[in-house]
Order: structure tokens, then C-alpha cells, then sequence
């Protein structure tokens, strides 16, 4: 599995040559993680652009507990916060397509970003997969800076599994699948090698259990 993740990484570090693509390791007390993702425009007028996320982790005392997941969106801009976004994810067992919006905002200093992608999963039974991603990297001086990151992802059922199954979440969604968060804070030299603490957390299910994780990392800025 681990070879799969790698080889997903280094297809998108050279297939998009320009791209600038974070590569990121934390190293925690439970599971260390590996992570990459890309966002890039695609022609001269910022239209269509990709984002691609690549995620593994190793867990130390249970490799049943490994995990990988890639995803790819492809993205038609319609103006510089609204598009409409086609992909889809992969978790190691299966492709899932995937169809919805992408929001995205930069501030005119560059050093605060967002990106969402609410998806609706197209694989039965369909789901709601919504994904957000927010930078914030003032400088302090030409070379230091402040680095934070927050990663989110929440998935919510579409469709009901079985005949009498309720929706439980504001009468829309049939349940909770699973939810994660990584957050980042530390220092950025050079706006190419970022370090410092992180933490990942994740919640299964409805109340079904729920997962955490604090180390430190290091994420290189391959240009």
C-alpha cells in the first residue's frame, strides 16, 4: 500500500512540473502521516484548474490501521471564489466518482488562502464529502514567517441503507460517516521548509468512537 501512495506522489510531482506541491511528514505518538496535495491553473485565465491531495498514514501498533487516500478534482472556474468541480477519491479498495462546488479565496498579501470542495459522492449509497483546506503565512521578515494550516473533511450519508433508517442530522443526512482534522502551527523559512507541532484527529460513526494523534513536522515546498 505504502508503494501506492508513493507512486501517486511522485505522478503528480512530475506530471504538473510547474505546480508548487507541499510535501509533509508529521511524526506523532500514535501514527506517522504523509501528505502532499497541488493546486494549479491550467490555462493563462485561471479557468480550469486541478487540485490533488495525496494522504497515508502508518500506525505504529497496527498496520490494519494503515490508511491512504488520494483525490482529484478538476475544476471550472467561474469567477475567482465559485466553480463547479468533477472527480473523484481513493482509499485503497475503491474509486469513488464524485460531482459539486469549489470555493476558494486568497487575500491580496498571498498569505491567507481557502479552498472548499462540498462533493456529492455518485457511489451507492451516495454521500455528501465536503473538504476544506486554509492556509495563513504572514512573513516577518524576508526569510522567517509564521506557518498554520487547518485540513477538514466530514462525510455524511445521502442516501438510507436500509428501508426504516431515519435521517438523524437535520433531517437531511442519514448519518455520520467519518470526520478528520489536521492542524499545523509553526515557522516558515524561506516560504520553502515549514516545521513545528501538529495535531489529527478523527471521528467515526455516530459517537462510534474518534482517533487522536500530536507530533511535530516537517513539509518541504517543491517549486
Amino acid at each position: 500500500m505504502k508503494n501506492y501512495v508513493l507512486i501517486a506522489i511522485f505522478m503528480m510531482a512530475t506530471r504538473y512540473t510547474f505546480a508548487q506541491i507541499p510535501f509533509e511528514v508529521m511524526v506523532g505518538n500514535k501514527q506517522t502521516l504523509y501528505f502532499t496535495y497541488i493546486q494549479k491553473d491550467l490555462d493563462s485565465l485561471g479557468r480550469w484548474n486541478i487540485f490533488s491531495q495525496g494522504l497515508y498514514a502508518v500506525n505504529y501498533k497496527d498496520p490494519s490501521l494503515n490508511s491512504i487516500s488520494i483525490d482529484n478534482q478538476l475544476t471550472f472556474q467561474f469567477n475567482n471564489w465559485l466553480g463547479i468541480s468533477a472527480g473523484g477519491s481513493f482509499d485503497g479498495l475503491q474509486f469513488i466518482p464524485s460531482l459539486g462546488l469549489s470555493f476558494s479565496y486568497l487575500n491580496k498579501k498571498g498569505d491567507f488562502s481557502i479552498s472548499a470542495f462540498p462533493m456529492v459522492q455518485l457511489a451507492k449509497p451516495m454521500a455528501l464529502d465536503l473538504f476544506a483546506l486554509v492556509n495563513y503565512s504572514p512573513q516577518f521578515t524576508k526569510k522567517w514567517g509564521l506557518f498554520s494550516q487547518f485540513i477538514m473533511g466530514t462525510n455524511l450519508g445521502l442516501q438510507k441503507e436500509y428501508p426504516n433508517q431515519q435521517r438523524e442530522i437535520l433531517n437531511i443526512f442519514t448519518r455520520h460517516n467519518i470526520s478528520n482534522q489536521l492542524l499545523r502551527i509553526g515557522l516558515n523559512y524561506k516560504q520553502k521548509f515549514q516545521f513545528g507541532v501538529g495535531a489529527d484527529f478523527a471521528q467515526f460513526g455516530m459517537n462510534e468512537g474518534a482517533f487522536k494523534n500530536f507530533g511535530v513536522f516537517l513539509r518541504y515546498q517543491i517549486e
